[in-house]
């Protein structure tokens, strides 16, 4: 009746909750995402103004918040690498 999963982070939206999630499932914890409220698909914009919350099971949520914070270290730095980089 009850759920055990907590929120651990939130993305602007699911597109960019994603790769978090599979990376933390590569990483053997069971993530997944809220189903966002969208008025049951009457207004779609929805989904993209309250973010995407990322849950997980409450005794994996400091380990799956230390992961995700590596996670999008590392986004930043690749992004940081490539940035002006016209070569690629």
């Amino acid at each position: 009746m009850f759920s055990t999963e907590r929120a651990i982070l939130y993305a602007d939206n699911p597109m960019l909750a994603q790769p978090v999630v599979q990376y933390l499932r590569d990483h053997g914890i069971d993530a997944s995402t809220l189903d966002p409220d969208d008025l049951g698909g009457l207004d779609p914009a929805l989904t993209f103004s309250h973010g995407t919350a990322i849950v997980v099971p409450s005794a994996d949520a400091d380990r799956a918040r230390e992961l995700a914070l590596a996670f999008e270290a590392a986004e930043a730095d690749d992004a940081a690498d490539g940035a002006g980089d016209a070569s690629q």
